[in-house]
């Protein structure tokens, strides 16, 4: 068994005094030998951490069977709120039915009062202390372990409790590491601790309150950094970051105090897989971006989405996870709807470059808009610019459009550029609003052209008005309607990627371009009528 969990603990208000403990607590030393409820005998101490420790024991009446006991720190002991998140694990693990699952047989207390956790006996080694021999997974072992999880988390889940704290010290692989590592590795899910009962209410749900910092720093998910109240996507995010350690060989963020930890959790991007290991997969760097998103609106929505990602990878299926009970059939492979950005090696390695280049390409359309747009405003104001106001005017437009330029490109740089998923969909966007904005300036010019060229003479009405294609009106309208396309489309391109598909993001893309259109058209009514009021030609 591995040691008793770890976890930093942090509070932004004041420290909460410990309660009155219990008389005289046994020490580790005192419990070897002793009797538990007159069913288990502690041979031995296993391990021991910040929250207890955890003992080697065997049934008095089932002379084979071995359960590892975890009893609480006595400093601990004393704390109403330690003792009911103590209960709370309890409860919580007994609730779960799962082979990925530890399983908890019973909650008692020592004779002098110190609470203690009974559990099934695990032969073999934690991720950390596995991590730590060989360095990192191979990608089909790193995918397998990661959807066992998806499975064990997904029935937590389904049970209403979430981990919160997962890392790989609270991940055991079962087997026997005394000549290596099995061919296959079966993963359990530790340490409910830090878990809370997502719904039915009750005092449970007050055990962590807003404020508190609870959970591992370098694994915890952004919203949980802050003291948010989390929900079932804090473990998508938990479960991706341990799929980033054991491909990477390293946590997500690691800095020298956990106070920075969370810092740099807050405002920046981990290192990018592929940039401490090259040989890891694009599409997987993908998923483990999708899960770690800071968003938790952009992560898997739960762990099915997570592990139809991961079951849609080329090496996920390397070797047959046979040992594992069987699991609920899962959907036809034709039927089945991946999570996964849709992007080739070639697309994720040209991300960057493109980026930059479409972000250059649109600054450029836009100052070419703004400069088309000079006589329109000339138009409405009534008088001509001299040499001098144009040569400032225009100063005006490259500053104005180079300086956001450049912004963006520092925050680009800062907080999106080490990660592709986000480099993919902010290249989305912007690559959208550019042709969305080109597109409809170059198609209504068109249009205008043909109208009064070709479809006034054609029909020969008199009802039929020419639009006016050459009135210098539509220099400065046409701009306006192009940059509604233009914010339009990246909306829309953004809830493509960020928000599941459903009704929802369906109602909002409509809302977005019936918006977008009833404004252009507005624009375009406001041009014709105010050419008719100026008797423009």
């Amino acid at each position: 068994m591995p040691s008793i969990d770890d976890t930093q603990h942090l509070r932004t208000g004041d420290i909460l005094q410990s309660w009155s403990g219990v008389d005289s607590p046994e020490s580790g030393k005192d419990l070897v030998g002793a009797t538990l409820n007159s069913t288990y005998v502690v041979e031995r101490l296993l391990g021991e951490g910040g929250m207890g420790q955890v003992f080697l024991a065997r049934h008095t009446r089932i002379a084979q069977k071995r359960v590892a006991i975890k009893v609480l720190h006595p400093e601990l002991a004393g704390s109403e709120q330690v003792l009911a998140r103590f209960q709370r694990e309890a409860e919580a693990a007994a609730a779960i039915s799962h082979p990925n699952v530890v399983s908890v047989l019973d909650i008692d207390s020592t004779p002098r009062g110190m609470p203690y956790l009974v559990c099934e006996y695990l032969e073999g080694v934690d991720l950390s202390d596995h991590l730590k021999e060989v360095q990192r997974l191979d990608v089909p072992d790193a995918l397998s372990v990661t959807r066992q999880l998806c499975r064990g988390l997904a029935a937590a889940h389904a049970c209403g409790v979430i981990h919160r704290d997962l890392k790989p010290p609270n991940i055991f692989l079962v087997g026997d590491f005394k000549k290596g590592a099995p061919p296959r590795l079966f993963a359990k899910i530790l340490d409910f601790g830090l878990s809370r009962f997502h719904q039915g209410g009750g005092d449970n749900q007050n055990l962590t309150k807003t404020g508190f910092i609870m959970g591992t720093p370098s694994y915890m998910a952004p919203e949980q950094a802050r003291g948010q109240r989390v929900d079932h996507r804090a473990d998508v995010y938990g479960l991706g970051a341990i799929l980033y350690a054991v491909l990477t060989g390293r946590a997500p963020f690691q800095e020298d105090s956990p106070q920075s930890t969370i810092l740099a959790l807050l405002s920046s991007e981990p290192p990018r897989p592929r940039s401490l290991v090259p040989t890891i997969p694009a599409h997987v760097e993908l998923v483990i971006e999708r899960a770690m998103a800071k968003d938790p609106d952009q992560r898997y929505p739960d762990m099915a989405a997570f592990e139809r990602a991961l079951d849609a990878l080329p090496s996920a299926h390397a070797f047959s996870e046979s040992i594992q009970p069987a699991a609920a059939p899962s959907p036809a492979p034709s039927a089945r709807r991946t999570e996964l950005v849709s992007a080739s090696e070639g697309d994720v390695q040209s991300a960057r470059p493109r980026l930059l280049f479409v972000m250059f390409a649109a600054a450029v359309l836009a100052m070419a808009a703004a400069s088309i747009a000079i006589s329109g405003v000339e138009l409405a104001i009534g008088r001509k610019f001299g040499r001098l106001e144009l040569g400032l005017i225009t100063l005006a437009i490259v500053g104005t459009s180079l300086t956001p330029a450049l912004l963006g490109f520092v925050y680009v740089r800062r907080k999106i550029w080490q990660s592709s998923s986000r480099v993919l969909s902010l290249l989305g966007q912007v690559r959208a609003a550019a042709l969305a904005g080109a597109l409809t300036y170059g198609l209504l010019a068109l249009a205008f052209h043909v109208i009064d060229d070709f479809l006034v003479r054609l029909l020969a009405r008199p009802e039929l008005k020419p639009v006016g294609a050459g009135w210098t009106g539509w220099n400065l309208l046409l701009p306006a309607v192009a940059l509604v396309a233009a914010v339009a489309a990246a909306e829309r391109q953004r809830l493509l990627t960020s928000v599941p598909a459903g009704w929802r993001r369906l109602l909002a893309v409509w809302v977005i371009m019936g918006v977008a259109a009833i404004t252009a058209g507005l624009l375009i009514y406001f041009g014709i009528t105010w050419r008719a009021a100026s008797g423009g030609p």
